[in-house]
C-alpha cells in the first residue's frame, strides 16, 4: 500500500528520534500544524503556500528531499491556481491595423505640410505674445515691490503672533504610556499596557525572509488579518473599553510590533507565537 506524504514524513521523523515537539522546537512551525501534516488534514492548514513551505522544510529536516516529495505527491497536496488568458491575432486584423497606421501617416502628412506654410506666421505671433507678456509681468513686479513696502510692518507682526501661538500650542497626547513584559506561558508572551488613548493602533512589521500570518483581536473580535510578505505591515484599530489585545502568529515572527506607537521587547531566544496585552 502506497504511504501518504504525511506517513511518510511521520515515518522519517521517528527514524531521526524526534518527537513533535524536537520539530517544533527546530523548525519553529507550530505542533497542530505538524499534526495535521502526518495525518494528510491539509483542511486545518492557513492556506496552500504554508501547507508546501511546511511540508518542504519538515522533509529537510528530518533528511528527505522537499523539492522532490512534494513533486511525487502533488496530487495530495493543494495547489494554488493562476489563471492564465492569451490571445492571438487573425490575419483580417493585422490588415485591419496596417490600413488604419496607413491613413493616420497620410492624416499627420498632411497636418505637417499645413504648419510648414503657416510656420512664419506662427512664430510672429509667439513673439509678439511674448513681448506682451513681459511688459505685464514687468507692470505687475513694480506694483508687487510697492505692496511689499507697504505690508512690511503688518506682515512682521503677523509672525509675531504666528510665533506665539507656535509656543503655546500643547503636544499630541501619546496613546499608550508604557508597554511592559509580566511573563511567559508556553507559546504566549504575557504584557501590561497603560493606555491613554483611544483608539489604539496596532502593527505588525514582518522583517522575516518568508509571508507571516498575523491575527489583531481585541476582546475576541478579530480587527486584523492578514498575511504580509517580508516588508509589509498588518495593522488593526483597537476600540475604547478594551480590556486584552491578542496577536497570533503562524510562526514565532520575526519583524517589529508596536502598540500605540511603543514598541514591545520581544525576550531574546523566545519562540511564542501569541502574545496577550493586557490594557489599563
Amino acid at each position: 500500500m502506497t504511504q501518504t506524504i504525511g506517513e511518510i514524513l511521520k515515518s522519517a521523523r521517528q527514524l531521526k528520534g524526534y518527537t513533535l515537539d524536537d520539530l517544533q522546537q527546530i523548525t519553529k512551525i507550530q505542533k497542530r500544524y505538524l499534526i495535521a501534516i502526518e495525518d494528510n488534514d491539509f483542511d486545518l492548514m492557513p492556506g496552500a503556500f504554508y501547507t508546501r513551505a511546511f511540508i518542504k522544510q519538515i522533509a529537510d529536516t528530518v533528511g528527505l528531499d522537499g523539492a522532490a516529495l512534494l513533486e511525487e505527491h502533488a496530487s495530495e497536496i493543494p495547489q494554488a491556481t493562476v489563471k492564465t488568458t492569451t490571445s492571438t491575432a487573425t490575419s483580417a486584423s493585422v490588415t485591419s491595423n496596417r490600413t488604419r497606421l496607413n491613413k493616420n501617416k497620410s492624416k499627420w502628412s498632411s497636418i505637417s505640410d499645413t504648419l510648414k506654410n503657416y510656420f512664419p506666421t506662427i512664430l510672429l505671433g509667439m513673439f509678439i505674445v511674448a513681448i506682451i507678456f513681459a511688459i505685464g509681468q514687468a507692470v505687475l513686479n513694480t506694483r508687487s515691490q510697492r505692496n511689499n513696502q507697504v505690508t512690511t510692518q503688518v506682515t512682521t507682526q503677523q509672525s509675531a503672533v504666528q510665533e506665539t501661538t507656535v509656543a503655546t500650542t500643547t503636544t499630541k497626547a501619546p496613546e499608550v504610556t508604557s508597554v511592559n513584559y509580566s511573563y511567559a506561558n508556553g507559546n504566549a508572551l504575557y504584557y501590561t499596557a497603560q493606555v491613554s488613548k483611544f483608539p489604539l493602533e496596532v502593527k505588525v512589521l514582518n522583517q522575516a525572509r518568508t509571508d507571516l500570518w498575523a491575527q489583531i483581536s481585541a476582546d475576541g473580535t478579530v480587527v486584523a488579518d492578514g498575511v504580509p510578505s517580508t516588508g509589509q505591515t498588518v495593522s488593526g484599530s483597537i476600540p475604547e473599553g478594551t480590556t486584552t489585545i491578542r496577536m497570533d502568529f503562524g510562526y514565532t515572527p520575526l519583524g517589529t510590533i508596536t502598540v500605540g506607537g511603543v514598541e514591545l521587547k520581544i525576550p531574546e531566544g523566545s519562540t511564542a507565537n501569541r502574545i496577550y496585552i493586557t490594557v489599563q
